[in-house]
């Protein structure tokens, strides 16, 4: 079985199942794992199975390992593979071992900042992103035999978040990306607001919804922060106080789950339990098929939404309490900040083929680049200057103007450059939570204008030539060395 395959064929309804949960339980053993997935595969309706990619020296097996057993069984592994702890080198290897032994699906995430974790070190690498990841994969693109996941969450609090979740969302689509995972999460009328979003902007890729069997187990990881980025809504909190330890009730509302999210037109289901007990599972495939054909009747039952708090893309239909096609009021109503303005302003000014001193200064940077005075002068100028106005720091490959004249290097700690991590939380930074408002929050907000949707259509952003660092960004500019390799004799 052929998992991205499945999820293109309309009468499929592929499930995966999640097996990330595991790795990090306390003396979860490699026998209880492989058990779950021959158990899996024996059953007939799961054949593919996510797991990350990290070594487990607590309980003395790998990943590899455990991806092999899967494929010895029957199975399909899709492996996470996160940027947190490899460099752009490191994850190309380790993709290459794990093709090298059959396996074919992989999800690009950013992955979660390092917690002080035993087995994990205390700083990530932080080099590239998810879509620079994806953007190097040519080569295995231009094979097609694998096939390349990326995650999306719908279920961010605020315009400046969400609009930034989805704008990321197309950026990986036009970088290669086959099919899409949602983050976790438990408002169904955000679900449907992923499948209205992907039509309007004509996204075919498949739709896996991220469905978890969830008790208060699982939310008080969620309240712990332990998984970044996702939040319980009141209403599902009070419904799971009201559960206490009846599993039941948990068992039965991810089988509604299911049936609602496959009657709204995902392509297939991602299921994960904090549990390796399988049956678990398969009562919830049983269940979820009983009442398939009823699955409208689960909406008002499963309406969890905080519908005062949270921003919407698209207004409400009361009939139903999902979406209507036409998209909502922004919440956002304000002008680019002065900042922002001025260096627009100034950007236009030099940067700008057509601008005004474009040629002017292109030549004074030829000139400055070949003589050690000038070059030191142009250097300490741009350092003293955007060090004072944006923070920078100097990395030689500047993308100031693809980011609201703020810099990521300075403004992000996981250095995101295409986008926000799907860490944040209210508004807030995943690594400072509570403290640090999102960098891309920030930049959303620089570049709001009054009544609109912010429309980003810069390309993406590929990864940062680090032979740069500690050099002249301006000069780099017109000599054509950065990104976006601008040839000034052409101009």
């Amino acid at each position: 079985m052929n998992f991205a395959s499945e999820l293109s064929r309309n009468t499929s309804f592929p499930i995966c199942y999640n097996l990330l949960p595991h790795f990090t339980a306390k003396g979860q053993e490699y026998t209880a794992l492989t058990k779950c997935v021959t158990e899996a595969v024996n059953d007939g309706r799961i054949h593919t199975f996510l797991l990350a990619d990290f070594l487990i020296h607590r309980q003395g097996f790998s990943s590899l390992q455990l991806a092999e057993k899967i494929l010895a069984s029957g199975g399909e592994p899709v492996v996470s593979l996160s940027l947190t702890f490899n460099d752009r080198d490191t994850i190309i290897d380790k993709l290459q071992g794990y093709y090298r032994a059959g396996v074919r699906h992989f999800l690009i995430v950013s992955g979660d900042y390092p917690s002080q974790a035993p087995n994990k070190p205390t700083r990530p690498v932080s080099e590239i992103d998810s879509v620079q990841l994806l953007m190097l994969l040519d080569d295995f693109q231009k094979k097609g035999d694998i096939a390349k996941g990326c995650v999306v969450s719908p279920f961010k609090t605020f315009e400046s978040e969400q609009v930034w979740q989805y704008e990321k969302l197309r950026r990986k689509i036009r970088v290669g990306a086959d099919f899409i995972i949602t983050q976790l999460g438990y408002d169904i009328r955000k679900f449907d607001e992923l499948i209205r979003f992907c039509a309007l902007h004509e996204i075919a890729a498949p739709l896996v919804a991220n469905i978890r069997i969830t008790d208060m187990q699982t939310a008080r990881l969620v309240q712990a922060r332990s998984i970044p980025g996702v939040k319980i809504p009141s209403p599902l909190l009070h419904t799971l106080h009201e559960e206490a330890s009846n599993r039941q009730g948990a068992l039965g509302r991810a089988a509604k789950v299911l049936a609602v999210l496959k009657g709204l037109g995902y392509d297939g289901a991602l299921i994960g339990n904090h549990s390796t007990d399988f049956s678990e599972v398969k009562q919830v495939l049983d269940k979820a098929e009983a009442l398939q054909n009823d699955w409208q009747n689960f909406l008002d039952e499963l309406n969890f939404s905080d519908a005062e708090s949270s921003f919407y893309y698209f207004r409400k239909d009361p009939q139903s309490g999902l979406n209507r096609g036409e998209t909502a009021s922004v919440a956002l109503k304000h002008f680019p900040s002065p900042t922002y303005s001025f260096s627009y302003f100034v950007d236009w000014l030099v940067y700008v083929p057509r601008g005004p001193l474009f040629k002017l200064t292109g030549r004074f940077c030829h000139f400055c680049s070949t003589r050690k005075f000038w070059y030191t002068f142009l250097w300490l100028l741009e350092y003293v200057s955007k060090g004072v106005l944006y923070g920078c720091k100097m990395c030689g490959d500047c993308t100031l103007y693809a980011c609201g004249f703020l810099c990521y290097q300075s403004g992000c700690p996981k250095k995101m450059l295409n986008g926000p991590c799907g860490g944040s939380s209210e508004g807030y930074c995943e690594v400072f939570p509570e403290k640090k408002r999102c960098y891309w929050v920030k930049v959303y907000h620089h570049m709001k204008g009054v009544n609109q949707h912010v429309t980003f259509v810069a390309p993406p952003i590929p990864a940062r030539d680090t032979s740069l660092h500690r050099t002249s960004s301006w000069i780099n500019f017109f000599l054509g060395k950065d990104h976006r390799k601008m040839n000034f004799d052409d101009s």
